[in-house]
C-alpha cells in the first residue's frame, strides 16, 4: 500500500499527534464520529466573508446568505441555537477589518501536497486565515506552523516569500484579534523539511502497520478514544453515538462483523427475480448499513446490539460497549391529569403494552383491530406530558384522535391537516400535509419529543421517511399497527423508523378474552354458469398468442358489471335489513351502480365533498342510514363504528393486509351485538379466483372459521 493521496497541513498535523489515530483514519477509512456543529457553523463564515471580499457589499444580502446557510446546516436546532447573532457578529468583525484581499480560497496543489489559503492580498504578498475558535497557547502554535506551511507553498507557487501571514480571531475587536508572522526563507525551508520528513514516516508504517505505535493518550482530540488498548483488553469495544435518525458505530469492524450486520440489515426486493429477468444488472437488494459511514437508522439499534454480542460470543472476547446520545431533546414538562378524565380504565394487557413501551421507548405495538390503539396512545401521552405528534393519514381518523385525545386528558390538541395549520404542546397531522410543506414544520419537528405513527405499515411511503429525517431531537417512537407487514415485502423500512414489535395482541386472542365480538365469515362460490364464466373470458381476450390478460377489462366484467354478483350483494342486504352494513367496492363506478340496486343507501368515497362526507359517516354511525357504501381504503383503517353489524367485501382486493382491517370493522363490541357478519366471494374466474383463496388463506391463518356457501349453481 502506498501514499496514494495528497497530503494537508491538518492530515499532517493529526500524523503528529497520533500516527495510529492517523492511519486508522486515512489508510484503514475506520469511520469517525465527529459532531460538525462548530465546523457547519465556522463554514457559515467563511462562505458569508468569501461573498463579501469577492465584491458583494450588501450587508441584507450577507445576512440573508448568512441565515440561509445558517437553517440549511439545522445550526437553528442545535446547540447554537442560541449563539447565531454571536456568530453574525463575527462576520460583521471580519467585515470590518476591510482588508485588500485580490483572492478567498486560493487553492494551491502539487503532486503530494494541497492547501486552501482563505485570504490573499496578492498585490502586498500577504495571506491571511479566519478562525472563529477562542485564542490560546495551544493554538497560536498550531496556526503558526499552518500559516508557515502556506508561506512556503505560496513561495514555491509564485517565487515571493509573503511579506506578512496574519491569522484573524473572529470573536475579539483590536489586537487580540491578530496573530501575524514575518517568516524568512530559513522559515520556509524548515516548513518544507517538516513536510516532506512526515510523507517519509507516512510511507513508512504505511508499508509496516506492525511497527505502528500505540494510541497517543494525550491526543485529546482523538476520535478513536473508545479503542484505546483494545488490543490487550481483550475485549472488543465499540460506542455507539445516536445522533439524530441514525447510530453511528465508533469503533473498528472486522470484515466478519461488516459481512454479518449487512446481511441482517439488508433484503432483496419481492419481485427481484423478475427485475433481474428483466434487467440483469439491476441492483435488486435494499440495504441499510452504510460500510463506509459505519450507520443505520435509529430503529435498528437493538438489533445491532444483539448483533455485537453474538460476534464477542463467537470470537470468545468481552464487548465493552458505551452507548453516547447526542440528540438535543425538549424536555418541556406538558401537564397532564392523573387518569383518563372519561372515566375509562385500561384493561390488563392494554396497561402491559403501555409499561412495555415505556422501558423500549421505541418499537410497534401490533395490536389488533378493536385492541384500543388510541387509548393505549393516549396513556403514552399521558405518562411522558411531553410535546407529542399523533400521525395519521385520514382526515377522518386525524378529527376523531383530536377530539378523543382532548376528550380523555383535557388538553386543547393542534390540528396540522384539512386547511388547518396549528401547532400545539401535543398535535395531530395527517402525513400528507406535513409531508406536502415539511420545511415550514422544521423547527416544530426538531422539538418533538414523541412521536405517535398510526397504522404504521404505511411508513414505506416516501413521506413518512421525510418525516423522520425532520424528527431529530425525538426520543420516544411508537408505531402501531394490527398489521404490521407489507404486501411488498417492505417491512423493514417500518423497523428502520419505529423499530422492532416490542409487543403483540393479536384479534383471536382479542375475541377470546371477549372483547371483540365472534366473527361468522362467508364466501359465496358458484354464482354464475360455466358456459357464460366461459363466455365472458373469450369476451375479456384478444386472442393473440401469448396474450397478457387486461386486468381491466376482467375486473369490468366479472366484478363491476357482473349483474349476478351485484345481485347477490342486493341478496345479502334484503335478508340482513334490520342490521347495520357496510358494502365495500375498490371502484368509484361500481359503488355507483350498488347505489342504485339498494334505495336510501349512501355513497361515500373520497371524493365526496367534505361536509357531505362529514354527513354521511354521522348518520350512519348514527343509524340514521342501515346501508353505506364506500370506497376500500376510507374504512380499512381506524374508523370506529362499534354499532356496525355486517361487511359485504364487494371489490375482490388481493391484498391480505385490507382483508384483515376490512374484517376488523364489524369486531368490536356493541351490547346489542352479539356476531359480526363479513360477507365475501370466490370469484368465478380463475384471474381472480386465486386473490379470493388467498382472501381466505388469511382470514384462517388468522385463527378464524371460514364458511362457503354455494349460490345458483
Amino acid at each position: 500500500m502506498e501514499l496514494t493521496y495528497r497530503s494537508s497541513f491538518s492530515q499532517h498535523n493529526a500524523f503528529s499527534q497520533c500516527i495510529k489515530s492517523w492511519y486508522w483514519s486515512n489508510i484503514l477509512k475506520v469511520p469517525t464520529i465527529s459532531d460538525y456543529t462548530h465546523a457547519n457553523a465556522g463554514t457559515c463564515i467563511h462562505k458569508v466573508l468569501d461573498k463579501y471580499y469577492s465584491g458583494e457589499k450588501d450587508i441584507n444580502v450577507l445576512k440573508e446568505d448568512f441565515e440561509r446557510r445558517w437553517k440549511g446546516f439545522r445550526l437553528d436546532q442545535g446547540v447554537l441555537a442560541l449563539k447565531r447573532d454571536a456568530y453574525w457578529g463575527m462576520i460583521l468583525n471580519g467585515i470590518n477589518l476591510n482588508l485588500p484581499l485580490t483572492s478567498c480560497e486560493l487553492k494551491i496543489f502539487y503532486p503530494e501536497v494541497i492547501a486552501y489559503i482563505d485570504g490573499v492580498d496578492s498585490n502586498n504578498d500577504v495571506l491571511i486565515d479566519w478562525k472563529s475558535s477562542t485564542r490560546s497557547e495551544d493554538n497560536e502554535h498550531e496556526y503558526r506552523m499552518q500559516l508557515r506551511m502556506y508561506a512556503w507553498l505560496y513561495h514555491r507557487k509564485f517565487g515571493r516569500l509573503p511579506r506578512k501571514c496574519s491569522i484573524y480571531y473572529l470573536k475579539y475587536n483590536g489586537t487580540k484579534g491578530e496573530l501575524s508572522f514575518e517568516f524568512t526563507l530559513e522559515d520556509i525551508q524548515e516548513a518544507e523539511k517538516w513536510f516532506f520528513d512526515i510523507i517519509e514516516k507516512m510511507k513508512y508504517y504505511i508499508a509496516n502497520p506492525d511497527k505502528l505505535p500505540p494510541f497517543n493518550r494525550d491526543y485529546f482530540f482523538c476520535p478513536y478514544k473508545s479503542s484505546w488498548d483494545t488490543e490487550n483488553a481483550g475485549n472488543i469495544k465499540f460506542t455507539l453515538h445516536i445522533n439524530g435518525n441514525h447510530i453511528w458505530l465508533e469503533g473498528y469492524v472486522p470484515e466478519l462483523l461488516q459481512k454479518g450486520i449487512e446481511k441482517k440489515f439488508s433484503y432483496e426486493l419481492k419481485n427481484a427475480y423478475f427485475i433481474k429477468k428483466a434487467r440483469p444488472m439491476a441492483n435488486t437488494t435494499v440495504r441499510f448499513w452504510n460500510s463506509h459511514k459505519q450507520i443505520l437508522p435509529l430503529g435498528f439499534k437493538d438489533g445491532l446490539l444483539v448483533t455485537l454480542q453474538h460476534y464477542a460470543e463467537h470470537k470468545q472476547v468481552g464487548l465493552d460497549l458505551s452507548i453516547i446520545d447526542h440528540r438535543v431533546v425538549d424536555n418541556t414538562v406538558i401537564p397532564m391529569p392523573e387518569k383518563f378524565l372519561n372515566g375509562v380504565e385500561l384493561r390488563n394487557y392494554q396497561k402491559e403494552a403501555v409499561d412495555i413501551y415505556m422501558r423500549k421507548k421505541i418499537g410497534v405495538l401490533r395490536l389488533g383491530t378493536g385492541a384500543g390503539k388510541t387509548e393505549i396512545s393516549i396513556e403514552c401521552i399521558r405518562r411522558l406530558g411531553c410535546k407529542t405528534l399523533f400521525v395519521t393519514d385520514k382526515i377522518e381518523l386525524l378529527k376523531q384522535t383530536k377530539k378523543r385525545i382532548e376528550d380523555v386528558l383535557g388538553i386543547e390538541v393542534g390540528q396540522i391537516g384539512q386547511g388547518i395549520k396549528d401547532t400545539k404542546s401535543v398535535s395531530v397531522c395527517t402525513i400528507q400535509t406535513i409531508s406536502k410543506d415539511i420545511k415550514q414544520y422544521s423547527e416544530y419537528l426538531s422539538k418533538v419529543k414523541f412521536v405517535i405513527l398510526d397504522e404504521c405499515h404505511h411508513i414505506p411511503a416516501k413521506s413518512y421517511v421525510k418525516l423522520s429525517k425532520y424528527l431529530v431531537g425525538t426520543e420516544y417512537r411508537l408505531g402501531l399497527s394490527a398489521t404490521p407487514t407489507r404486501e411488498d415485502g417492505n417491512q423493514m423500512m417500518i423497523q428502520a423508523i419505529t423499530g422492532d414489535i416490542i409487543y403483540n395482541m393479536a384479534t383471536d386472542e382479542l375475541i377470546k378474552k371477549g372483547f371483540l365480538v365472534p366473527p361468522q365469515i362467508n364466501f359465496i362460490q358458484n354464482y354464475m354458469d360455466r358456459e357464460l364464466i366461459s363466455m365472458w373470458e373469450q369476451e375479456c381476450q384478444t386472442g393473440l398468442i401469448n396474450e397478457t390478460k387486461d386486468f381491466n377489462k376482467y375486473y369490468n366484467r366479472f366484478v363491476v358489471d357482473n349483474e349476478f354478483r351485484n345481485n347477490k350483494v342486493l341478496e345479502i342486504i334484503n335478508k340482513n335489513n334490520e342490521k347495520k352494513i357496510l358494502v365495500l367496492v375498490k371502484l368509484i363506478r361500481h359503488g355507483e351502480m350498488i347505489q342504485q340496486l339498494i334505495p336510501g343507501s349512501k355513497f361515500l368515497y373520497g371524493g365526496s365533498n367534505k361536509q357531505e362526507r362529514k354527513q354521511m359517516f354521522e348518520e350512519f354511525v348514527k343509524s340514521e342510514n342501515k346501508v353505506l357504501i364506500s370506497t376500500i381504503p376510507i374504512w380499512s383503517e381506524g374508523i370506529d363504528c362499534q354499532s356496525l353489524d355486517l361487511i359485504i367485501n364487494a371489490g375482490a382486493n388481493v391484498s391480505s393486509i385490507r382483508t384483515i382491517q376490512m374484517l376488523g370493522r364489524t369486531l368490536r363490541l356493541n351490547k346489542e351485538k352479539t356476531t359480526a357478519y363479513y360477507y365475501d366471494f370466490i370469484d368465478e374466474t380463475r384471474f381472480f379466483k386465486l386473490a379470493s383463496l388467498k382472501r381466505i388463506r388469511t382470514l384462517k391463518k388468522e385463527g378464524h372459521e371460514v364458511l362457503i356457501h354455494n349460490g345458483t349453481r
